[in-house]
């Protein structure tokens, strides 16, 4: 099936383009472009011609996903025959080019086969392979890891810059830990075995002096006497979501430059070292404490130059945001954000009070925000409303009026996005009641979801949009 279907389109392939400008290319490049496929896509490619029909050995990349709609022995069988023949043809060439290698398993992972996923790692980790991303699913009765990553086949891959594990298990004790030449490190759904007696993580850090880039999604750590502290003079990016720990924990990273939190308790964590952070992205999620604790947070980053805060499920009445070094800020809502402690509200209020700097603005959400600006300084904006409706009342422009007129302050160039372009045909029966011009937009940038004909027809009436002048 998968030669006819091949076949039938290297047919229609040619007879569209005529001559095949693709196979004139050099091997190098084939090689780069074929990189980028699933290695199922990529042997496809072997039938097309005698040319093609050893490329696909030379191609520096594996990516192996099993999709939900796989057989799943066909793909245990698949995966393992183009292993064999890529290392039969290792050992005939001499050349041995393995640079990354993906193995998903999206949906069910059958724990009897361990040991063939055993195999394929040892072979990719002998072969120096330099990039490895492994995800594999819990499992779904226990929600725990199914599979065990072996000791000889971590401790033998120090020649990784990459590596990405999802949903496996690891024993800190049975492990070396020396990765010399790590740089990106992500640990998504990671478990201890039950014999571990020290994080994965302090282990990672202390045996990878050059890592760069850390991610930890939905990590656990472990319990120990001393208080812990992740220490790392390398470290550049660090990412956390999801983190529980059960007593507070310093991050000794002085080299950071950005961060990014969510799903976490800010104050539960001591970034305090982090002086260097200029880039920072905070999701504000329902279990985070009120408004000052994050003030506080942020206000530890004296030179802060980009921030994104994103709110979902949010509780807080007012924040408040000063730092003289900030120059782009980006605030992102989801529909629901509710008042701390006295259930959901109409208005939740952002103030920038101090930015001399500040040279953007975007914000992406609904109209029942609040952002005050009592900084003059000239801006380039980007405003997305989300809200969608089937019939725009006099509430509605009421509260789209409000939260335009509270965005005082000089503005370059703005583009606004809404869902169509009756959201902003300010209504007869309204204009008496405020006369415009409201705004002093001088340069105004629309974007909608309408047809062009309508978008059309919108912009020929852009002289009663809300009063705005541009």
């Amino acid at each position: 099936m998968i030669l006819r279907s091949a076949k039938k389109w290297a047919k229609t392939t040619t007879a569209i383009a005529g001559d095949d400008l693709i196979s004139e290319l050099p091997d190098v490049l084939i090689q780069h472009i074929l990189s980028n496929l699933p290695t199922e896509d990529v042997v496809r490619t072997c039938i097309l011609s005698k040319r093609w029909e050893n490329i696909w050995y030379s191609v520096p990349t594996l990516f192996f996903s099993k999709a939900i709609t796989d057989d799943i022995e066909n793909f245990y069988y698949f995966v393992d025959n183009c292993l064999k023949q890529r290392k039969n043809f290792m050992i005939d060439s001499g050349i041995k080019d393995l640079i990354s290698f993906k193995l998903y398993f999206n949906d069910y992972f059958r724990r009897r086969k361990a040991r063939l996923v055993d195999k394929w790692l040892a072979f990719v980790v002998e072969n120096k392979v330099k990039k490895i991303h492994l995800k594999i699913y819990k499992d779904r009765n226990t929600n725990s890891s199914v599979y065990q990553l072996p000791p000889r086949i971590l401790d033998s891959a120090r020649y990784l810059t990459v590596l990405k594990l999802n949903g496996v298990e690891l024993d800190t004790n049975s492990y070396s830990f020396s990765f010399p030449f790590l740089k990106t490190l992500s640990l998504v759904y990671i478990e201890h075995s039950k014999a571990s007696k020290v994080d994965l993580v302090y282990k990672f850090l202390l045996g990878s002096p050059s890592l760069e880039k850390l991610q930890l999604h939905i990590y656990k750590f472990l319990s120990m006497n001393d208080q812990p502290r992740l220490q790392s003079l390398s470290l550049k990016f660090l990412e956390f979501k999801g983190i529980r720990n059960e007593i507070t924990f310093q991050v000794e990273a002085k080299n950071v430059e950005s961060l990014v939190l969510s799903c976490l308790q800010f104050d539960e964590i001591d970034f305090s070292a982090c002086k260097k952070v200029r880039n920072l992205r905070l999701g504000y999620h329902n279990y985070v404490r009120p408004s000052n604790k994050l003030e506080y947070f942020i206000s530890n980053f004296p030179l802060l130059e980009n921030l994104t805060l994103h709110f979902q499920y949010a509780y807080f009445e007012h924040i408040r945001i000063s730092n003289k070094h900030l120059q782009s800020l980006v605030v992102e809502t989801d529909e629901y954000v509710f008042h701390y402690g006295k259930g959901m509200i109409n208005t939740k209020i952002i103030t920038i009070e101090s930015a001399p700097k500040l040279e953007y603005f975007r914000y992406e959400g609904y109209i029942d925000f609040s952002i005050l600006f009592e900084s003059s300084n000239s801006l380039n904006g980007e405003i997305v409303i989300l809200d969608k409706q089937d019939y725009f009342d006099t509430k509605w422009f009421t509260n789209m009026r409000d939260f335009l007129l509270n965005l005082k302050c000089s503005w370059n160039i703005v583009t606004l996005q809404v869902c169509t372009s009756e959201a902003l045909i300010w209504p007869e029966n309204l204009k008496n009641e405020c006369p415009y011009p409201l705004l002093n937009w001088k340069h105004l940038r629309v974007i909608t979801d309408c047809k062009p004909e309508k978008d059309c027809s919108f912009l020929v009436r852009r002289q009663s949009i809300f009063g705005i002048v541009f």
